[in-house]
């Protein structure tokens, strides 16, 4: 996301990762939770589609599909109170980007407990319409809304967008602990061959800090250079404790790097590489 200059942001929601561009519209509805049903805003927003003579349906995942392919995602968070339906529509998204930023260079070396995004093929509303657009999507939605909720006139548009630049809110959802402060817990293993040994690791974090860090060679490999496992002690207890963030694992191993060990230097460029490429945030 970096390399494609994306910006992250984390939804309350929870659930899988969605890429979001000028071309995917999102709509939220909220409503009582003892009303609430998983596929019921799914189907509203399936039935708008249907008045646009697209053969949209809801498919057993919840999601909004054409033809097998996915054209729109939900989430939910419930409350004691409501209920929140989280939805996309890929009406002219750029899929080359998407797929691009959906795909982990770490996602076979990741341990995670989190909710997995499961990949799905997709395809834009564009794709069945040359017509729909966002506004006319938004108009046709708001349509279904009324008679599936209120009557017309109880519906009306209000733009947010000024108050949310001015809301307390708005600067809380991009601070570093909302974004990755309550991550869920997840292992990540790596290992390499150097001219001195071959060394795996595994490290674990939780809410955005690293928990656990071993770091070692195999059982069944040579015996390591002298003072090699004291220098992997040395480096997994600093890592423990920091936030899993690139500059802060650089910092926390500049002490090792000064040691009098002649692979100090080799271990922790591998240790930071490795780590930073699955480092959450640069701020």
């Amino acid at each position: 996301m970096a390399e494609r200059e994306v910006a992250l942001a984390r939804r309350s929601s929870g659930g899988g990762a969605v890429y979001h561009d000028l071309g995917n519209t999102n709509y939220t509805v909220v409503m009582p939770r003892e009303a609430f049903t998983r596929d019921m805003c799914a189907e509203m927003v399936a039935r708008a589609l249907q008045a646009s003579d697209i053969p949209a349906y809801v498919n057993a995942r919840h999601d909004v599909a054409v033809d097998g392919l996915k054209i729109s995602g939900s989430a939910f968070k419930l409350t004691k109170l409501r209920a929140f339906h989280h939805g996309t529509m890929l009406i002219d998204a750029d899929l080359t980007r998407l797929h691009g930023c959906l795909k982990s260079e770490t996602r076979d070396c990741i341990e995670a407990k989190g909710v997995a995004s499961v990949p799905s093929p997709v395809v834009n509303l564009r794709d069945y319409s040359l017509s729909l657009d966002h506004s006319s999507f938004c108009d046709a939605v708001l349509r279904q809304f009324a008679d599936t909720f209120a009557p017309p006139e109880e519906v009306s548009v209000v733009d947010t967008e000024a108050d949310l630049r001015t809301t307390d809110e708005r600067r809380r959802i991009q601070t570093w602990d909302w974004l990755y402060g309550q991550t869920p817990e997840f292992a990540h293993r790596f290992h390499h061959s150097f001219a001195w040994a071959t060394v795996f690791a595994t490290v674990t974090a939780r809410h955005g800090r690293i928990t656990d860090v071993s770091i070692g060679t195999a059982e069944s490999a040579l015996q390591p250079p002298p003072g090699s496992r004291l220098l992997f002690a040395d480096a997994a207890a600093r890592l423990k404790g920091v936030r899993y963030h690139p500059s802060d694992i650089s910092d926390c191993l500049l002490p090792v790097i000064d040691s009098d060990s002649s692979h100090a230097s080799e271990l922790c460029s591998w240790l930071t590489s490795n780590l930073s490429v699955n480092a959450v945030g640069s701020a």
